[in-house]
């Protein structure tokens, strides 16, 4: 039976930065697709704000003009943050 070579301190450091490294690019590309699936969802979050004033107009029968005066016309004080 022959014997397996023996592997060096530099051969077992390399391999383990080579692990790392992989690593790295994993969670590099994981982190990217995370972003990506935050921005959606605020989009989508952003779209349902919008259906919900879309709504709240259709059920007061406003137009976006009255809107806009409404606001306009509210004090600081009342506007929320």
């Amino acid at each position: 039976m022959e014997r397996r070579h023996r592997r060096s301190r530099k051969e077992k450091l390399e391999e383990e930065l080579a692990r790392t490294t992989e690593a790295i690019a994993q969670y590099t590309q994981s982190l990217a697709d995370m972003e990506e699936k935050r921005q959606s969802l605020m989009e989508e979050i952003e779209n349902e704000r919008v259906r919900e004033v879309s709504k709240l107009m259709k059920e007061n029968n406003l137009s976006v003009d009255q809107l806009k005066d409404m606001i306009g016309n509210m004090q600081p004080a009342e506007t929320v943050g």
